[in-house]
């Protein structure tokens, strides 16, 4: 397990913060307008929620050999699809919320460096401290910048991300619902490689194809960030559980009290490097900081849904 950005670049990041001076753009709305207007994108998923039936998760289950903690966890409803950023731009445009690096004025963003002075241990050397960078513009850029759409928001703490949830009348799932419907209702063990590519090597997630950070293969066809439903979905129904951005959860990591377990992996996964594409992998990552590689889905009550008239689909299930 590799942590998202380790200890060292927190700090830095968060000495860069406090440090103050930058400045965040946008204020009469012109990005979310844009965002919103945007017109839809190649990759097609079905909108809304999908049911998870009620069930038991061997959570932390890696492969043959290495058996997790089952784990019972209720039924309950998620996102088919990461929040995109059309869809937290409706949620800026309704309440006029900023996010945390809007706040901060700048965040921590992936730059791919031309070599690499030391190992890999030193994540410094590919993550910076962008000045302006949020979700609106991921990289701190210009006009050329802009979020795209259909695109998983990204540079979100995880403030951020619940808020969104408590305005879409749900909550962030927990580490084992989120573990629960990435498997799919998996039957029996499966090597840790099988989340993320076929039987011929092809891959079946966004993720890193190559040596990581130098060389990117694109056998995905994305360098960074891909749309969302560009890839087949699970059993559930659900699309980029494994791969494209690491996903906030509600479980806490340890007991410091400022660090939340982020699931699924991203498009910054490599063989080489974090190998973190599959339901069992984890990482800790510090609530107040949002990155170019993090984002979320939203998980529903049953209750809440059926307040909303939203169809039960278990029967359906039953009868497939």
């Amino acid at each position: 397990m590799r942590r998202g950005l380790p200890a060292a670049a927190v700090v830095a990041l968060v000495a860069g913060l406090s440090a103050g001076g930058f400045t965040t753009a946008d204020p009469s709305g012109v990005d979310v307008a844009a965002i919103r207007a945007a017109p839809a994108g190649a990759c097609k998923t079905r909108e809304g929620r999908a049911f998870i039936p009620a069930g038991e998760v061997s959570l932390g289950e890696d492969g043959p050999g290495r058996p997790g903690r089952v784990v019972a966890v209720e039924g309950f409803w998620l996102d088919r699809h990461e929040v995109t950023n059309r869809q937290f731009a409706a949620f800026v445009d309704a309440t006029g919320y900023v996010t945390q690096a809007e706040r901060d004025g700048a965040s921590a963003a992936f730059v791919q460096p031309e070599h690499l002075a030391s190992g890999l241990d030193d994540a410094g050397q590919w993550w910076k401290l962008t000045p302006r960078a949020n979700w609106r513009r991921p990289h701190g850029g210009g006009a050329d910048d802009l979020a795209h759409a259909d695109e998983p928001v990204v540079h979100v703490a995880y403030a951020d991300a619940a808020a969104y949830a408590r305005w879409a009348g749900g909550r962030l799932p927990t580490e084992a619902e989120w573990e629960r419907a990435a498997r799919g209702d998996q039957a029996g063990p499966r090597a840790p490689q099988a989340w993320a590519y076929d039987d011929d090597g092809k891959p079946t997630a966004n993720t890193w194809q190559g040596e990581f950070p130098l060389a990117q293969a694109d056998e995905d066809h994305f360098t960074g960030l891909a749309p969302v439903g560009c890839f087949s979905p699970n059993a559930f129904g659900l699309v980029d559980m494994i791969g494209n951005v690491w996903e906030w959860t509600a479980s806490p990591a340890g007991t410091s009290g400022v660090e939340r377990l982020i699931k699924g992996g991203s498009f910054l996964c490599a063989f080489n490097y974090c190998a973190n594409f599959r339901p069992a992998a984890w990482q800790a990552q510090e609530e107040g900081i949002g990155t170019s590689h993090v984002g979320f889905r939203v998980a529903y009550e049953k209750a809440s849904l059926k307040e909303r008239g939203v169809r039960d689909p278990r029967p359906d299930l039953s009868a497939a």
